[in-house]
C-alpha cells in the first residue's frame, strides 16, 4: 500500500508551496512493499532555494515537518538533502527515493 495517494500529493505540493519546498523526495519503506500502514513512519527529503531564511531554530522546517505530520496522519521524517554526508545513508536513500514535489516542474502562476 502506498500511503501517497494522488489526492494526498496534491496536498503535499500545497503545503510545499506554502512552505517555500523547491523539491521533495520520499525514501524508505514507503517507497517499498516494506510499508506498513500501522506502523511505519515517513521519510522525506527537503531541499529549499539556497539562501532560504528558515528562520530562528529552522522554525520554517519544523513547521513544515509538524505540517506534513497532521496532513498524513502519522509520524514524518525529514532530512535536508544537503546533510546527506554520510555515504551509507546516502547510497540506502538512492535505493528508494521517490519525487513528490519538484517546483521546478511546476507550472508557474500568473501574477
Amino acid at each position: 500500500m502506498n500511503p501517497l495517494s494522488q489526492e494526498k500529493i496534491d496536498a503535499i505540493a500545497a503545503v510545499c508551496r506554502r512552505y517555500g519546498v523547491s523539491r521533495l523526495e520520499s525514501f524508505g519503506s514507503a517507497c517499498t512493499d516494506d510499508f506498513d500502514p500501522n506502523r511505519s513512519d515517513l521519510d522525506f527529503l527537503v531541499e529549499f532555494p539556497p539562501g532560504s531564511d528558515l528562520g530562528p531554530w529552522l522554525a520554517r522546517f519544523l513547521e513544515l515537518k509538524e505540517a506534513l505530520t497532521q496532513l498524513l496522519g502519522r509520524p514524518v521524517d525529514i532530512v535536508m538533502g544537503s546533510a546527506l554526508r554520510n555515504p551509507w545513508f546516502r547510497r540506502e536513500a538512492a535505493k528508494t527515493r521517490r519525487v513528490v514535489y519538484d517546483a521546478s516542474q511546476m507550472p508557474q502562476m500568473a501574477s
